[in-house]
């Protein structure tokens, strides 16, 4: 692998004191790599949840539906009654 060069990284930490680590240039590149993968993999799963509880509500809707839809279907119906109508 290419790259394998140190490269020396100064932060800070929540005391506000500086620090230095030295680690390959590859790593340097992977760790971020690495954390956008797994927020983009965590933003699709809570997107994917909600999609999930969404067609579970739809689901359910349809089918209450459907019941009150055979429910109707097997009820008896009145007779119309025509309007009478004279033509003068």
């Amino acid at each position: 692998m290419q790259n394998m060069t140190s490269v020396e990284i100064k932060y800070y930490d929540f005391g506000l004191s500086l620090h230095t680590v030295e680690l390959p240039l590859v790593t340097v590149v992977m760790i971020p790599l690495g954390l956008g993968l797994l927020g983009a993999w965590f933003m699709w799963l809570t997107s994917w949840f909600k999609m999930r509880m969404l067609i579970r509500k739809q689901s359910k809707t349809i089918s209450s539906m459907e019941e009150e839809l055979d429910k109707l279907k097997n009820t008896p119906q009145l007779p119309v009654q025509a309007e009478s109508s004279t033509d003068s």
